[in-house]
């Protein structure tokens, strides 16, 4: 832990709260608006100030102005934030009847929480937090205010979370904080790793891991570690489970296997299986840290409970022990990155997000699945002068690799891809190199080798054709190099992969896209014919 920052200023848990913290009931619901930047509330910060420590005298230890008024041109409520610092805040007589003169009306009591009291005014609007010296929370909200006067990205990410929280009906404070808290404890995760608090400290890893049920609705369950020889047994296991959990698509084997191997991996620490009395396999799960970072480091929750398992408390338990395991995964890494613990779920599986939203998992990613019937015109692209069309084809596959990594650069959650982790998904059974195409371009080497500048990737499973009207093409990775973006690439490779969809007899194409793909995909999709057909989020906790 850095010298500056005070000990557990990563450990949001920060003691119980208060069964009934409010001192005269809790507030009423009221409409909440976030307004242009108000260059005046600095100004009236100080005044305000100057006035609470004038009237506490020597009870203050020191005073800060900090939430988004105190980040010179954020758009904010038009409340002050103050925080507080007093020698005691137990000693309420010593504090709260001088600013109980001033207008102030106490509202919040935790004292169990960094000793929080909280005081409001209504003209102009100022929140008061009182704090203990030395303690997590003010240093927390400095810590916020500071790292946002510095990031203009995440300033902006901030802001764009806090204007779609307040929108709709009159809310509490508490419902618009929870609508937010998700993006908050994204920038805080940042924040902790460039002030130098390491995972270790951040992950808060148990020292053992939670207890697995050992009977489930009357009967005996039995649980021991995954190895090699279950890969068959989970995939059935998957099969069965998505006939609820994902209708439209089965899993392959060979994937199945996939998600079982890495670098960091370990069956007999990483894995749990759950068996029935006579045998059968009711529940998988696992917790994988990946092999490579970059900006985060990121530890994968799978796992699946049989149906007819279900609501027997399998899943919650399996869920805390994931992410037990997960912490102690991350807090083994020596990296000065965020930590970010994370599953995915379709929009309509409705227990996993209440099962999700009961273990304190936000929603962080929206993605939308996306058709388009084949026996709609396909509209011809133009390529520019000196980008040529091709089927993809081994050659070209380090370049189509390069391409690849380079056009998701950008994109939320992901890193480049390695040569193992490349060859790995090319030989995954569904992948179809006839039906995939890419725009390449002279490379200017005089080898007269060519450079891959757009690529769509193309997966055909014949067993999903029957679940989603017959047959498929599925575009599995669609993507463009950054320098190309805006000439027309990502349109003329799509449109030269539907038709060769087409030509192979299929109906329909379908491929995936994050709703808020910083490229603009989403959009040249839809004006290509695509649809929404299914939404699906990933579920996080950062750390």
């Amino acid at each position: 832990m850095t010298g500056s920052l005070p000990a557990g200023i990563a450990d949001f848990r920060g003691g119980t709260e208060a069964t009934d913290p409010w001192v005269a009931g809790e507030p009423l619901p009221e409409a909440l608006a976030v307004v242009p930047a108000n260059p005046d509330w600095p100004e009236r910060a100080r005044i305000l100030s100057d006035a609470i420590l004038a009237a506490v005298g020597d009870a203050a230890v020191s005073l800060e102005h900090v939430g988004s008024t105190a980040v010179p041109g954020l758009p904010a409520k038009d409340v002050i934030d103050l925080d507080l610092i007093v020698l005691d805040p137990d000693d309420e007589a010593g504090y709260v009847p001088a600013l109980t003169a001033l207008g102030y009306r106490h509202t919040v009591r935790e004292p169990a929480l960094d000793g929080h009291r909280m005081l409001r005014l209504e003209d102009p609007r100022v929140n008061l937090h009182v704090f203990a010296p030395g303690t997590a929370e003010p240093a927390r909200h400095i810590l916020f205010r500071d790292w946002l006067r510095a990031n203009p990205d995440d300033a902006k990410q901030y802001v764009e979370a806090k204007t779609a929280a307040a929108e709709g009906a009159p809310q509490t404070a508490m419902a618009y904080n929870r609508r937010k808290h998700a993006t908050v404890r994204e920038i805080y995760a940042r924040a902790f790793a460039a002030a130098g608090v390491p995972l270790a400290d951040r992950a808060l890893a148990p020292t053992t891991l939670p207890e697995l049920p050992r009977t489930a609705g009357g009967e005996p369950l039995n649980w021991r570690p995954a190895t090699d020889a279950d890969a068959e047994a989970i995939w059935e296991l998957f099969r069965v489970a998505g006939s609820v959990d994902h209708p439209h698509e089965l899993y392959g084997l060979d994937l199945v296997k996939l998600w079982l191997t890495g670098d960091r991996f370990t069956f007999a620490t990483d894995t749990v299986l759950a068996f029935s009395q006579a045998g059968a396999l009711v529940a998988f799960g696992e917790a994988k840290l990946d092999d490579d970072w970059r900006d985060q480091v990121d530890v994968f929750i799978d796992g699946v409970v049989h149906p007819e398992w279900r609501g027997l408390g399998i899943g919650s338990a399996m869920l805390a022990w994931q992410e037990a395991r997960g912490r102690q995964l991350l807090g083994g890494v020596k990296a000065g990155l965020p930590g970010m613990l994370s599953f995915g779920a379709r929009e309509a599986n409705t227990d996993i997000l209440a099962l999700a939203a009961d273990a304190g998992y936000l929603p962080v990613r929206w993605w939308m699945e996306l058709g388009r019937p084949l026996a709609d015109e396909i509209a011809v692209r133009d390529l520019p002068a000196g980008v040529e069309l091709r089927t993809f084809a081994p050659e070209l596959s380090e370049s189509t690799r390069l391409a690849v990594n380079d056009a998701f650069r950008d994109h939320w959650g992901s890193r480049p891809m390695t040569e193992r982790e490349w060859a790995d998904e090319l030989e995954l059974d569904e992948f179809s190199p006839e039906l995939s195409r890419v725009l390449v371009t002279d490379s200017g080497e005089s080898d007269g080798q060519v450079r891959v500048v757009a690529a769509v990737l193309t997966e055909v499973n014949e067993e999903e054709w029957a679940l989603n009207g017959g047959p498929f093409g599925y575009m599995s990775t669609i993507g463009v190099v950054r320098e190309w973006r805006g000439k027309g690439l990502s349109s003329a490779v799509i449109s030269a992969a539907l038709e060769a969809y087409r030509n192979a007899g299929f109906v329909n194409a379908l491929l995936d896209v994050d709703s808020a793909n910083p490229s603009g995909a989403l959009g040249m999709y839809e004006r290509l014919g695509f649809q929404a057909r299914d939404r699906s989020v990933t579920l996080a906790k950062w750390v």
